[in-house]
């Protein structure tokens, strides 16, 4: 007895939801009941199609396609329209509500033009709740949307990418539009504002990669929670979003972009993001004095701040991210949950913050932009700044000299304190083989870390493994014994190799998706391709560590 065929259409149609368009398609084959359930099941995905009909090459490069059509393409394309046109014409015959129209489709001309006014008037004419349409084409031929799609008031998720949103009707009807999302769009200043004023249910917005646009102002979307503005091409000099029911604003600037960030009635921020923006400081510290209720804050690629102070209870996740001028931070977070620091080790910090840190320590850079050598100066930085943190959960950093700049008796010198616990500790290590030695002692007078992985380059790490081996194995006690500070050969219980990471690609068959043990990387060494050592170690601490 076939029992799933006597369940009610809207349960298989809810089954099929779950299913691929290819496989929504094979069902039609089992039975020609299974067909009707074919023809009217309600969401049609034609993203995946698209690709079956006309290759992979359209959709990886559709500028460089479109300047060498082929008859063959053409051919193709045609065949993909008149399946589309069909199965559309065929469904709106039957009158039921469509849920998701979505759609991929290039090579945009006038034929194919029409024939996409006419497919969204077919799905808003079937009320249609989910309409994604993406046209593969260029900066100079965008889509001009038909003005029948701002009538469709059943609509509560609109995705459009690669069209012109240059005139719209005065008034549109967007009643039950809780989600909007406009990427590679031309579009106007107005029409921002007429979207986001005339939707009363908005909860979603997102502008992505975007032309036509200076300045812009959302300040009448009383329900909207989640706003993003990300990579603007044109110059963008200036964002206003006055929504107290605001919880999340992410802004990407690009590169060198200065935009002036209004949000000072967003007093119920608790996610904000901002990247690639010239803020200065005085900018920042008056942006975060707004928002008392923020939960998640990350700032990354901020070229121009040189101060970061944050003190709030609420915060519970930071990140900061490669802001180059950055030499100051004050941070009293007590009740943060997790710290991510991915920028170079700074002199002057106060950070109280009693959670896991992530850290990733790159080199300094001077004013021309150019990498400052590991130095001295550098480690003993990192070092202070650890000091900060009971709990290291990762500590990634990235030894980056062309010289051997790092003394390391005169680092030993300068040690006042001990070594501080890492979980975990990667390191890259750019840097002549000659140096190897000192910085391995400085990065342990650093951190003790109960797991080590080193990203391995052949052509700079020869006989790395063996070296590093007997490099631990080393246990003269002597070379230190004048100085208060012990190196850490004195605590030093165990040291294994645990084993090798390959790196994608890996070209051998053979090794790919293996990880070999100590005495494979011993045999095996001069013959690995680039990947991940990794080891483990076992510390007696000293009383002040315990």
């Amino acid at each position: 007895m076939d029992r799933i065929s006597e369940l009610p259409d809207f349960t298989i149609h809810h089954i099929m939801s779950y299913l691929s368009a290819k496989e929504v398609a094979q069902t039609c084959v089992m039975s020609h009941k299974w067909y009707n359930f074919y023809v009217s099941f309600p969401i049609f995905d034609f993203h995946e199609p698209y690709k079956w009909f006309v290759g992979d090459l359209a959709n990886k490069n559709p500028e460089r396609f479109c300047k060498n059509e082929t008859i063959r393409f053409r051919k193709r394309l045609h065949r993909f329209t008149e399946f589309v046109d069909a199965f559309l014409v065929r469904f709106s015959n039957l009158k039921l509500c469509m849920l998701k129209f979505r759609l991929l489709i290039g090579l945009l001309d006038v034929e194919a033009s029409s024939l996409l006014d006419k497919w969204i008037g077919l799905a808003v004419k079937n009320e249609v709740k989910e309409l994604d349409l993406d046209v593969q084409t260029d900066k100079n031929a965008l889509y001009t949307l038909p003005w029948i799609i701002f009538s469709a008031a059943s609509v509560n998720a609109l995705k459009l990418e690669g069209c012109k949103l240059e005139q719209i009707p005065e008034t549109i009807r967007f009643y039950s539009l809780k989600s909007l999302i406009l990427k590679k769009v031309f579009i106007k200043e107005e029409i921002v504002q007429k979207l986001t004023n005339q939707c009363p249910l908005l909860e979603d917005f997102s502008l992505d990669c975007f032309w036509g646009l200076r300045h812009i102002s959302i300040v009448k979307s009383h329900k909207l929670k989640l706003c993003s503005i990300l990579e603007p091409v044109d110059e963008l000099k200036s964002i206003k979003v006055a929504a107290p029911s605001l919880q999340q604003l992410v802004i990407i600037g690009g590169v060198c972009r200065s935009i002036v960030i209004d949000v000072a009635e967003c007093s119920n921020l608790k996610v904000l993001k901002l990247n690639a923006i010239n803020l200065i400081d005085q900018e920042f510290h008056r942006l975060m004095s707004k928002f008392s209720m923020l939960e998640d804050l990350e700032v990354t690629l901020c070229a121009l701040l040189e101060k970061i102070m944050i003190s709030s209870d609420q915060l519970k996740k930071l990140r900061i991210s490669y802001c180059i001028k950055l030499k100051e931070i004050e941070i009293d977070t007590p009740n943060l949950l997790s710290l991510h620091y991915w920028n170079h080790p700074i002199v002057t910090s106060k950070v109280n913050a009693p959670c896991p840190w992530t850290l990733n320590f790159i080199n300094a850079v001077d004013e021309l932009g150019n990498n400052i050598d590991s130095d001295v100066q550098w480690f003993l930085n990192m070092k202070q700044f650890l000091g900060a943190s009971n709990q290291i959960k990762l500590l990634f950093i990235y030894v980056k000299s062309k010289r051997d700049s790092f003394n390391l008796e005169e680092f030993r010198n300068s040690l006042s304190s001990l070594p501080c616990e890492v979980e975990k500790l990667w390191l890259l290590l750019d840097a002549p083989p000659s140096s190897f030695a000192a910085l391995l002692d400085g990065l342990l007078g650093i951190g003790y870390p109960r797991e080590f992985f080193v990203l391995i380059k052949h052509e700079v790490h020869h006989n790395f493994v063996e070296w590093l081996y007997k490099e631990m194995m080393n246990r003269d006690y002597n070379c230190c014994n004048s100085l208060n500070i012990k190196c850490w050969r004195h605590y030093l219980k165990d040291f294994k190799i645990k084993g090798f990471h390959f790196l994608p690609p890996i070209d051998s068959p053979s090794l790919k998706g293996k990880s070999l043990d100590v005495n494979a990387v011993m045999d095996l060494w001069p013959k690995l391709p680039n990947g991940i050592l990794q080891c483990r170690l076992e510390w007696c601490y000293p009383d002040s560590l315990e």
